[in-house]
């Protein structure tokens, strides 16, 4: 006959939730970097850089791809702040805003990808603020980050 399994310990349930949280970060984190490699060797990507010559933050760049969209790699940024996150805007030249995604910093840098394809021709501008947590339809906050495409 089988044993009966032993009953599972409030500390050990909470290690298990605990590596399971981990497991889940950690693949996440993988994710990411295996889809900011994609970008960065696709020869179809176009660069663009922001807070080239400033002494104060934040600084990085944005690549973008006609099929895999927008990359964001930025650090030195100001802390958002209780309440509130980043916002990334795609910007089309003369047109108005469009939302490109919430993201939260990891300390001082962060990375964000807006998957999707992406009509470079009409990218003006992809630039972030500072939101609150639920985004909002429109900017509604200073400009934290602006990259010009194609300049």
């Amino acid at each position: 006959r089988g044993h009966p399994m032993p009953a599972k310990s409030p500390r050990r349930t909470t290690e298990l939730a605990e590596a399971r949280r981990t497991l889940l970060e950690v693949s996440g984190e993988r994710d990411r970097l295996t889809a900011a490699l994609e970008f960065l060797s696709d020869p179809q990507t176009v660069p663009a850089s922001f807070g080239k010559g400033q002494t104060a933050p934040p600084r990085g760049y944005v690549f973008l791809h006609p099929q895999m969209g927008v990359l964001l790699i930025a650090s030195n940024l100001p802390a958002a702040g209780a309440g509130k996150t980043y916002q990334m805007w795609v910007i089309p030249k003369g047109g108005t805003p469009r939302p490109a995604g919430l993201f939260q910093s990891e300390g001082t840098r962060a990375v964000h990808i807006l998957n999707g394809p992406l009509d470079l021709a009409t990218v003006g501008t992809v630039a972030v603020t500072i939101e609150p947590a639920a985004g909002s339809a429109r900017p509604t906050m200073p400009i934290v980050i602006a990259a010009p495409v194609g300049t």
